[in-house]
């Protein structure tokens, strides 16, 4: 009986032990969001989300982002000037218009950084618009 006890208390430590590891590990793998400076390319500002949904609808790929009491519809994202200006001109391609704009964002940095990296590489328009698309759906989310 005592075996019994002991082999399910040393099981029962075990997992324990094993969990808490593993939640460390995993917490330390992502950053938290932190306010970094983000190149946008925006397509409007609205103060009501009614409107920028209708906005967001003539574009594909668009988010709207709230920011300071009101909502704007982003085409573009993107921390370095080559990383923007490729995604300028896949835009421009498309034949949508926007405007520059510096925005402070909660976002983790070094995911910003990777897909930046990835941007900078590719000279593809289709997976310059991917990638932009799966920024824009990061900061949707945030």
């Amino acid at each position: 009986m005592r075996q019994k006890l002991l082999f399910t208390f040393l099981a029962i430590a075990t997992g324990i032990i094993l969990a808490f590891f593993t939640l460390f590990y995993l917490k330390k793998e992502e950053a938290p969001p932190t306010e970094i400076t983000v190149q946008v390319l925006q397509i409007g500002v609205y103060e009501s989300l009614e409107n920028a949904l209708k906005a967001k609808e003539q574009v594909k790929d668009a988010i709207v982002y709230e920011d300071e009491n009101v909502y704007r519809v982003l085409v573009g994202a993107a921390t370095t000037s080559e990383a923007l200006t490729k995604i300028e001109t896949a835009l421009q391609e498309e034949n949508i218009a926007y405007y520059k704009k510096e925005l402070q964002v909660k976002e983790n940095e070094e995911l910003f950084t990777k897909y930046n990296e990835l941007l900078e590489a590719t000279s593809e328009q289709e997976t310059v618009l991917f990638l932009n698309h799966r920024i824009l759906e990061r900061m949707e989310q945030v």
